[in-house]
């Protein structure tokens, strides 16, 4: 019986037998097809579905954005419902999101937002947006500088993971999708050993590892679909890697969601160690796989004010006090740990200085 609170996920083949049938289905009831893609997925992925929607050609229209983080905001949420007003798009619509997090996170809440809900389905693009984005129903935009401060749980139908969109990935996208498995790493205590060898991963064990990492947050998200206990693991890294990102933005440095998230986990490694007795080696083992597979984001101790104001706007705060995830001394995860200004404060010196 398929959970309400989690999209059903389909894989290679499988997904494009049921997606086969999906088309079917809209065929027979008349419904507009609206695909969001954005300039880059559009020339790089499209052309490997183009052929499925021949059915439904004269019912399906293209809704084009930009690429990048920095279009993740009002206006292009905006210009997503003006095209689709404009093409007369009602209740019955479909809107399906070809793309990476930005699509999928953007077109969600696009989705969720006008006339109150329509159905979407994800075709996630990146290694990212296929272990992570793409799966739990989170959905938003960045406002004011905040990562993803406004924005609405919403479900989508399906998501169809074709692992053939990776050979379009630039090796950036690759890593960025890294920082995401490192995370299910640590909630699953398999830490970094099964990615030591990303670089090598062959195809089976890459389509095992993303239907793993996958499948472990659908499990998390159908037990807490909004948020309120178990699912608060999944931002592990994300307290300290979204205020990265967020701080990179601002100073219009380019720093991408998985890579921040990375950074991240360095930083709560740390907090780890110092709240919950992680052993050290955990987080020294990390800091070298970490300086191996990416740039280190650098800060300066000049930084932490702001980033410490970043960090106090963080969606997971409650009543005034700081929460992020640790990893305990069993090397669990353990959600809505307190810290104090002081400590984190420490925590980003320490960052500063390390790199």
């Amino acid at each position: 019986m398929m959970n309400p609170y989690t999209a059903s996920l389909f894989l290679n083949q499988d997904a494009l037998a049921d997606f086969e049938k999906q088309i079917r289905v809209f065929k027979q009831k008349r419904q507009k097809v609206f695909v969001l893609l954005d300039d880059h997925t559009r020339y790089f992925c499209w052309p490997l579905i183009q052929a499925y929607f021949i059915e439904i050609q004269n019912d399906t229209m293209f809704v084009e954005i930009p690429h990048g983080e920095e279009n993740k905001n009002l206006d292009q949420l905006q210009s997503i419902w003006k095209q689709l007003t404009k093409a007369g798009a009602g209740r019955d619509a479909v809107l399906i999101n070809l793309g990476g997090g930005v699509i999928t996170d953007l077109g969600g809440f696009a989705a969720a937002s006008y006339k109150r809900g329509i159905t979407t389905i994800h075709f996630p693009t990146t290694l990212l947006a296929m272990v992570d984005a793409a799966l739990g129903g989170k959905t938003g935009i960045d406002f004011e500088g905040y990562k993803n401060h406004i924005g609405a749980f919403y479900q989508p139908q399906k998501v169809y993971v074709l692992t053939d969109f990776l050979k379009t990935l630039p090796e950036r996208q690759w890593k960025s999708g890294l920082g995401e498995l490192i995370k299910y790493g640590f909630l699953t205590a398999k830490g970094i050993k099964p990615l030591e060898n990303f670089s090598f991963l062959q195809n089976q064990q890459l389509q095992e590892t993303i239907i793993e990492a996958a499948q472990f947050k659908l499990n998390v998200v159908a037990e807490d679909p909004t948020e309120n206990g178990m699912r608060k693991i999944l931002n592990f890294g994300h307290t300290i890697g979204h205020a990265f990102e967020s701080f990179a933005m601002s100073k219009q440095q380019m720093l991408m969601h998985g890579e921040a998230v990375a950074a991240g986990i360095v930083a709560e490694l740390y907090l780890s160690v110092k709240l919950k007795g992680l052993k050290i080696y955990v987080l020294e083992e990390y800091i070298s796989f970490y300086r191996l597979h990416f740039e280190p984001f650098k800060i300066v101790a000049s930084d932490v004010s702001n980033l410490l104001e970043i960090i106090s706007h963080d969606k997971k705060n409650r009543g005034g006090e700081l929460l992020l995830v640790c990893i305990n001394s069993n090397e669990k995860p353990v959600f809505d740990v307190p810290i104090e200004p002081e400590q984190l404060r420490e925590c980003l010196i320490w960052y500063s200085e390390l790199f």
